[in-house]
């Protein structure tokens, strides 16, 4: 039998499979390293108070470097990539949409593109974060914007901080995007505060559809806010590969292309 190998050792063969691998999971590094889930996650716990990684759902990823391998990107550089696509998802998404709903939106440029195509609609509630929604829907008298306190994150153009105070409401539907997913991490994001946005309006939300153009696959963040099981449908693009589709339908996932 193997001698077990001392915390130093075994965090340098945590980070050299992290390098190797670009994530690694709880499970597996228990079994292979022959120590308990609990040390691994301690583990896991020093290393990120170090910067070396980042902790997920069931593991961790390699640390984002704002402004190197994994910027989060101003709101208005946002707004301007994957248009088509975001338009395609936009109006999708606002099919599912009736008079006297009350939806949640989230500080998302995706989401965002959902709002032009709700003008028609009669006694309509929407509450999200997204300072850029409440703006948008000004002409639109019929609409009603609910907003929780906190401050605001110019980054994102919301409000974080107080997700304690969202309106008490039931919601027909939650909208949400994710700065990247895969089937390990599920939907994941750069920010812990519009995680925690995210998973509170969720929360209100009976039906909860996530919108993902084509560059959020296969791409992991810091922190997940949802499995990708947790949602009821996921939106995406013809330009989605097939094979990554694919991944999560073999989870039982609803995956539905849209053009």
């Amino acid at each position: 039998m193997s001698e077990p190998l001392f915390m130093e050792e075994r965090r340098r063969l945590i980070l050299d499979q992290l390098r190797d691998n670009g994530r690694v999971f709880v499970n597996d590094l228990s079994d292979q390293l022959k120590v308990s889930a609990v040390t691994i996650r301690q583990d896991l716990r020093a290393l990120e108070s170090e910067g070396l990684l980042a902790r997920t759902h069931g593991g961790a990823v390699q640390p984002v470097r704002l402004g190197k391998e994994q910027p989060e990107l101003s709101f208005d550089i946002r707004r301007t990539q994957y248009q088509e696509q975001k338009d395609a998802l936009g109006r999708a998404a606002a099919l599912m949409v009736e008079s006297g709903h009350a939806i949640a939106l989230d500080a998302s440029t995706t989401v965002c593109r959902i709002v032009p195509h709700l003008a028609h609609l009669d006694s309509l509630t929407i509450v999200t974060n997204n300072l850029l929604v409440a703006e948008m829907v000004l002409p639109y008298p019929r609409i009603r914007v609910l907003m929780p306190g906190g401050r605001i994150r110019r980054d994102s153009f919301s409000l974080v901080g107080m997700p304690q105070s969202l309106p008490d409401i039931n919601l027909n539907i939650g909208f949400v995007s994710a700065w990247g997913i895969t089937p390990q991490n599920g939907l994941t994001e750069v920010s812990e505060e519009e995680m925690v946005m995210k998973q509170a309006l969720l929360s209100h939300s009976m039906r909860k559809v996530a919108l993902l153009d084509s560059s959020k696959w296969e791409q992991v963040a810091p922190y997940t806010y949802a499995q990708a099981e947790d949602v009821d449908l996921i939106l995406t693009t013809e330009e989605t590969p097939l094979p990554q589709r694919r991944a999560l339908q073999h989870l039982n996932v609803k995956v539905v292309s849209v053009r």
